[in-house]
């Protein structure tokens, strides 16, 4: 090679251009020579050997690079190349604007993967001379380095693979997890099926057995409500709305008896309830054996050793509505003087409105059945054995509560009746299929100077504790032991059977096995001060 034919290549070189022709190991070293680099032989050979055509690999230099490029003079290296770094193999030399350093990569991650072998870019440019051992190509660019858009877009994927998962996680929790519990009927699904499996007529009334019960008030509360009976004061019988009532409680009060008044659709409450009175704790606990809603007019409060009716509402979270908290001309109460001015005897339910005030109270009205008694009765009207009970009587107490009631069964309407709360105003015409009288240990507290007027007030409490009792029906009677569990009412007879009832409604005699109640039943008294638990 003469000295014409090297300038030639190396102002191609200088002018970014590849030579266009290869060279041989001997120009090669012709070229290495005029730069005055020195090669060893085993170099000379490496570069002979494995250097690929259109490749050069610069293994070894003096640091002179300054004679071969200046700053006005740099090599230009296309963008294809630069836009991946993995598209370059480990370099033992870097290349920067002046200088060529040596550098190592050996244990680089980024570059552990690279080979010798020339990329796809190389071997499909002929133009250019590249150098792909080279890391970094910015400095010899002589330019800003491009976005690595690989980087963002390997970003990119991991962020979509992960909400993939994750979507994937919840979609297999939502539908498969959990499987294996059934879930849970509705209120209404559960009491339907109780109800409705005894009767091809439809849904029957929870608490009288009867059809014809409107199937939306399945899953809804009944309703629970205070009424008076001051045995002494005539103008108190007979009370508005008693004949109604699905079921009839009389429990002592002071020195008389109080009752509660159940329905179980409050939309079949009548258009008027009362003399509506104040709340008592032992008719408050009763009626929550029914998860009833607890309708009162006014309340006892607690003093000295007594915890009234204000305590129990808040201690125990009794969801309850006071009469008195409205106006007397309001659409829910009213008094009703007709019969006598005495305020306390007057005040009314208005009976026909409940179902807008309870909807306006913002109590949940939807059945909770785990504290709900579900009374069994039979599919016809029949015997409970063959002992007769045409004539029954009730004693609450001795001492402490003078009334005696008295029933007698009509065998025409198969029902039985009473005279107890008729009056010179008119008869209640109340008519029960079945009574119920049940003996409970009672409890009598003073409260002295009651209403801070020197005097004292005893009031009865029951404990709830069961006992003995019996159930009359279709004109016989069979004895029972009855309880409370889980916050229900049980009743069963002396088999050990829970007692079933005959469809139609029920009173409630509620009287003290510990202070002389007693029942008596065809002229044979049974007096038990006697309790029992469930076994």
């Amino acid at each position: 090679m003469n000295d014409n034919e090297l300038e030639e290549i190396l102002n191609e070189i200088k002018n970014n251009k590849s030579p266009k022709k290869d060279l041989d190991s001997n120009e090669f070293e012709d070229i290495l020579n005029s730069l005055h680099i020195d090669v060893d032989a085993t170099d000379e050979e490496s570069s002979q050997d494995e250097v690929p055509k259109e490749e050069v690999k610069i293994e070894k230099t003096e640091p002179v690079a300054e004679k071969v490029v200046d700053n006005d003079s740099e090599f230009n290296i296309t963008e294809e190349i630069v836009d991946d770094e993995k598209d370059f193999t480990p370099a033992n030399q870097i290349v920067t604007d002046n200088t060529v350093e040596d550098n190592y990569f050996e244990n680089d991650e980024d570059l552990s993967d690279s080979s010798d072998e020339p990329s796809q870019s190389e071997e499909n440019d002929d133009d250019n001379v590249y150098f792909s051992d080279m890391k970094d190509m910015s400095d010899i660019a002589g330019g800003d380095k491009k976005p690595k858009k690989k980087g963002k877009a390997v970003a990119i994927i991991l962020i979509v693979i992960v909400l993939i998962a994750a979507i994937c996680v919840g979609a297999y929790f939502y539908f498969f997890a959990n499987k294996d519990t059934e879930e849970p009927k509705t209120t209404k699904e559960k009491v339907t099926e109780t109800i409705t499996e005894k009767s091809e007529l439809g849904p029957l009334n929870p608490l009288t057995g009867e059809t014809g019960y409107d199937e939306n008030a399945l899953t809804q509360r009944p309703v629970a409500v205070v009424v008076e009976n001051e045995y002494s004061t005539s103008s108190v019988r007979p009370q508005w709305g008693l004949a109604d009532a699905d079921i009839v409680l009389e429990g002592e009060s002071e020195f008389s008896t109080r009752m509660l008044l159940f329905w179980a659709d409050y939309n079949k409450v009548p258009e008027q309830v009362g003399p509506a009175r104040s709340a008592r704790p032992p008719f408050i606990h009763f009626s929550q054996l029914f998860d009833a809603v607890f309708i009162h007019a006014g309340l006892s409060h607690s003093k000295d050793n007594y915890v009234g009716a204000d305590e129990v509402f808040e201690s125990e979270n009794i969801d309850h509505i006071n009469l008195l908290s409205f106006s007397e001309s309001s659409s829910y109460f009213r008094r009703d003087k007709s019969r006598t001015s005495t305020i306390e005897h007057t005040g009314c339910l208005m009976g026909a409105n409940t179902a807008d005030m309870l909807k306006n109270s913002k109590i949940d009205l939807k059945l909770n059945e785990s504290k709900f008694t579900k009374l069994q009765f039979n599919e016809e009207a029949k015997a409970l054995s063959t002992d007769a009970a045409k004539e029954v009587s009730f004693k609450w107490s001795k001492g402490y509560c003078p009334k005696v009631g008295k029933y007698t069964y009509d065998a025409e309407k198969h029902k039985y009746t009473t005279t107890d709360f008729d009056s010179k105003y008119g008869t209640s015409g109340v008519e029960w299929e079945n009574l119920i009288f049940l003996l409970d240990e009672t409890e009598y507290i003073v409260k002295h100077n009651y209403k801070h007027a020197g005097n004292s007030e005893t009031y009865c409490n029951y404990k709830l504790s069961g006992g003995k009792g019996i159930v009359c029906s279709e004109g016989t009677c069979v004895e029972i032991t009855w309880g409370v569990k889980n916050g229900k009412l049980w009743m069963k007879n002396t088999q050990g059977n829970e007692v079933t009832l005959n469809p139609g409604k029920s009173y409630i005699g509620y009287g003290s096995s510990n202070h002389g109640g007693y029942y008596e039943v065809s002229g044979a008294a049974t007096a038990d001060s006697s309790t029992t638990d469930e076994q």
